[in-house]
């Protein structure tokens, strides 16, 4: 028998895609299926919720929310989407005004312990190159390199990146190399 997976995602993203970013565009059949596949969002949310579950529910997001999408584009839209609905909370608006002070290398240096808040698992390693050009590592991308690149491009244009780009540079799973290029 295989070691249990112990990673977890935290309410308060649970909250900010769901209840925030996405509240009123799911179909009332993807509600049934998420909540058959363990997140009932006429209830109160759990405290976390497995990892398994969480991607069951992204997939049931992508074919209700997107079904004309490609289905790489869709990831990248629902990455946009988590980042919407995390930055309408209170502390994330507080969090973007912070951000947009700091500016996107002060910034994306903290990224580490944002995702932390979200998740139990992530880890990322920040290197700059140049101004304007950072290597982002992360961990453990559960093999949705769109969603990721949806997730930074949307936290860019949240810091007030000017010109920002964001590019897979090498794939190692489980984890990813991001290049992000903004103006200086």
């Amino acid at each position: 028998m295989g070691t249990p997976d112990t990673r977890l995602i935290y309410s308060g993203t649970v909250q900010g895609l769901f209840h925030l970013s996405l509240n009123g565009k799911l179909s009332p059949a993807a509600r049934n299926e998420l909540r058959d596949a363990g997140l009932d969002l006429d209830q109160d949310l759990l405290p976390a919720y497995a990892i398994t579950t969480w991607l069951k529910c992204l997939d049931i997001v992508l074919r209700d929310v997107w079904p004309d999408k490609e289905r790489d584009e869709a990831w990248r839209l629902l990455g946009h989407a988590l980042i919407e609905g995390l930055t309408s909370t209170m502390l994330g608006r507080v969090m973007v005004a912070a951000a947009r002070a700091m500016g996107p290398r002060q910034s994306l240096s903290q990224f580490n312990r944002a995702f932390r808040g979200s998740d139990n698992y992530v880890e990322l390693r920040l290197t700059e190159r140049s101004p304007g050009v950072c290597e982002l590592w992360i961990n453990d991308i559960l093999d949705r390199t769109h969603y990721y690149v949806g997730i930074l491009e949307a936290s860019m244009k949240m810091m007030g990146a000017p010109g920002a780009r964001v590019m897979v540079l090498r794939r190692e799973p489980p984890s990813c190399v991001f290049l992000i290029e903004w103006k200086v």
